[in-house]
This record gives C-alpha cells, structure tokens and sequence, in this order.
C-alpha cells in the first residue's frame, strides 16, 4: 500500500482548518512542501507543542509526505519566538534538506496565503490553492498523522490546548468525539460558574453552544472567558443588529480596508466598500460585494481595526454567501496582484492584538502534558472533513475496537473515513454521529 493510500485508509484531513482530505493533497505533484506550524490564534499553543514534543514524527511525515508528491524543496514556518520548538525541530533536522523559516510574532502569519508568500515569495491567484503554484501545505499535526498513518495507524486522537479561564491551561491530545464539558475538565475545568468557550481560536473560531457537543478531527482548541467578555457579547450580536449599526455608523474611513492582511498582499479585498452594501438594494448590494470575495475571515477588520467596532469581516461573509446565492460566487475580477508598499508597517504584533481583544491576561505557556482521558462515552461525526459525511460501517449493539473503520467513504466521493477512538459497543447513530460508550 503506499501512502495515499495508507493516508486515506487513516482517514488524515488537515487538522488546522477545514478539513480537507489529506490523500487529495498526496495525489498531486508539486516543487515546494511546506509544514505549517506558525501558529497565530492569540492563547493557542498547540503546534509548539507538537513540534517540541513530536519534532521526529513531524519531520518524518513531511519527508514521507514530499517524497508522495515529487517535492525537492522542503520547509517548516514556524514563529522564531517558540525557541523549544526551534531547538527541537534543528535537533532532527540535521544535515537534512528541509529548513525552517522563523516568522515574527505576527498575526495571521498562520494564514496560508501568508506562509506560501513568506516562505516561497511566491503569490497564490486570486481565489487559488498552493496547488496552482507548485506548493502544498500542511499543518504540522497533519504531517504527524501522516506519519501515523504510514505505520497503519488511523486518526483517533486530537491534539488541542484548553486554555483561557481554566484552573491548569494545558495542551494534550484527547480521544476524538470526547464531549468539551470532560475536556475541559482535563484542566480543572472553569475558575468561574458563569462562562463562554470558543473553539479553535478567538478569531476565526466560533463559540461553542453546548459544552455537550464532542471535539472533532479539526478542533485546535478551546479557550474560555467570562460569560459577558465583550468579544463573547459581539459573537453572540444578531445579523439584524450587525447591519443595522454597520448602516448607521459606517464612516468609511477605511482602515479595515487598510489593515487587511489579503489587501496588503495585493488582492482585491475591500471591507470598506462591502460595509456599502447594507444601505443598498439588491443591485446594490451586489456591486459592493464582489470586494468581498477573496476574504480570508481572519477578522481583523472587526476584532481590531474599526474604530466603531462594526462587522466588516460578518458583512463580507454574508456578502459572499449573497453572490453564491444568485450563481456570481466566483471570482472575476483582477488576476494581478502586487504586494503593497506598506505590508510590512502594517503587521499586526500578536501581543498589541491580545491587548486589544481584552485576552492579554488569560495567557499562559500551556505546555504539553500526557492525560489519562478514558470518557465514558464519545460522539464520533461522521463528517469531520469537506466534502460528503460517511457512510456508517457498523450498527446499534456492535462491538469495536479503538482504531476500527465507523463510518465509509465510497471511492469516488470526497472525505475521510472514521474511525472508532476509544473500545466499547456502539449505543446509538444519529444526527450524523456514532455514539460509543466504554464498556467496562
């Protein structure tokens, strides 16, 4: 069997975004291969962890993985504040051909379109993948698993940080389906009775709405804060009151524009002109809109740049989904792109942006601890991954094992299958998930 295929059987998808399955990825042929590990998301810590403690497995992967797709350029991104990680990552590297690239401690250095750039100087087309210039890109957890799977290991464990307002921030890996309410107790669980919890990052992450809902094979995170911590009460704004306030208030001064990391690389985002759209009618709406395309939803345009503390970034989300809605969510506007003279000054320091977000309290190291997480029970999605959920593969009553195919992908769809993360008897399947309990 070789790797893709060893990939698919494992069910790999990329652990730092959205999923995507990794086997496609392995399929294709490209110059560069790079290792994402330059973590941004303000209190996560877990990349550098991975990459202190697993720098081996990592580098094992990426090269097992280069090799798949033709690579004979290797790298790891990582920021050059995480010394450990530096130190052990240069430890196993040796006389190797991969070198690392140390970024400042900038946000979102960790975008894609930002690491090919700094790493490569190459920039991806408009609306594009690394594919389209010969570059392939992983999350440093990816290649871990990646690594796993070469030796018949499939994904059954997550690697995440709990951190925020938790008795002991740590970073370990859990069983995957593991519900947030016994994760969070891995930590000691809140410091106070009246909480919120975000997942996988405080500014492209989402609010968690029921702490019963399980960790999935994309979860990077989860951080906790006070119930009524403005950037919770923001989270939780209605769309109505987001247009609303966006019409009235909206000066168009621009520095959402101006501060926008995909603007400074030279792509035609423009939060301002968005902003437009919500005083228009439908015409009008889709003229304004189309600035609103290649947005990455880093969300610093409403996290921090707005003086007025508007929703640029929720404009432009709904600005895209509006396009997609009528059959012109594809973009057509300029392919040049020149990267502005400004981008460097415009950098957004992690620590001036934690401050900002009323979060530079709640930080802590949050190293790499091993716990022992025996949950009861798990919920397994059966589509932790883009494309279409899988199939099941077994039924009420059965046993499984750790490790054993739960849900099937047919050969030509795409996604991932999954697989079982702790021993027990399947107890029930439903709403898109195989519940097991440990059978003790």
């Amino acid at each position: 069997m070789n790797l893709v295929d060893q990939v698919k059987q494992a069910g790999v998808v990329g652990a730092g975004g959205a999923g995507f399955p990794t086997h496609v990825k392995l399929s294709a042929k490209v110059e560069w291969y790079l290792a994402n590990g330059a973590e941004c998301e303000p209190l996560m810590h877990k990349d550098r962890e991975l990459m202190t403690h697993f720098a081996s497995e990592i580098l094992q992967g990426l090269k097992l993985s280069a090799a798949a797709v033709g690579a004979e350029k290797l790298a790891i991104g990582l920021k050059e504040k995480n010394q450990d990680a530096v130190a052990a990552l240069e430890k196993v590297i040796l006389r190797s051909d991969v070198f690392i690239h140390r970024f400042g401690d900038f946000y979102p250095v960790g975008d894609e379109y930002e690491l090919v750039y700094g790493i490569t100087g190459r920039l991806i087309p408009p609306a594009g993948i690394p594919l389209d210039i010969g570059v392939v890109v992983n999350n440093v957890e990816t290649l871990f698993n990646i690594y796993q799977a070469s030796l018949g290991k499939p994904v059954t464990e997550k690697f995440l940080t709990i951190a925020g307002l938790v008795k002991n921030p740590l970073t370990t890996r859990v069983p995957i389906g593991m519900l947030v309410e016994d994760v969070l107790a891995l930590a000691g669980g809140a410091k106070v009775s009246e909480f919120a919890v975000m997942e996988s990052g405080l500014m492209m992450g989402k609010p968690v709405k029921d702490l019963s809902q399980p960790v999935s094979k994309t979860t990077g995170g989860l951080i906790v804060l006070p119930k009524e911590h403005s950037l919770i009460t923001r989270y939780q704004t209605p769309p109505k009151a987001m247009d609303r306030i966006g019409q009235s208030a909206c000066d168009q001064c621009s520095y959402c524009t101006e501060l926008c990391p995909r603007y400074l690389l030279g792509y035609e985002v423009l939060p301002h002109l968005v902003m437009r759209s919500l005083g228009f009618s439908i015409m009008g709406k889709e003229l304004w809109n189309q600035y609103s395309l290649l947005c990455c939803k880093c969300g610093i345009c409403t996290l921090y740049s707005c003086p007025e503390a508007l929703f640029p970034r929720e404009a432009c989300v709904r600005g895209i989904e509006d396009l997609r809605s009528i059959g012109k969510g594809k973009w057509g506007g300029s392919k040049e792109m020149k990267v502005h003279s400004l981008k460097e000054d415009r950098r957004l320091p992690l620590k001036q942006l934690m401050n900002r977000l009323g979060v530079a309290q709640y930080e802590s190291h949050a190293g790499y601890v091993e716990v022992e997480a025996q949950p009861d029970q798990v919920h397994i999605p059966l589509q932790q991954h883009t494309g279409d959920p899988a199939t099941p593969a077994v039924k009420v009553g059965d046993r499984v094992r750790k490790g054993q195919m739960i849900g099937q992908m047919q050969e030509k769809q795409l996604g991932a299958h999954v697989h079982a993360s702790i021993d027990g008897r399947v107890r029930d399947i439903k709403d898109g998930m195989v519940i097991i309990e440990r059978v003790k």
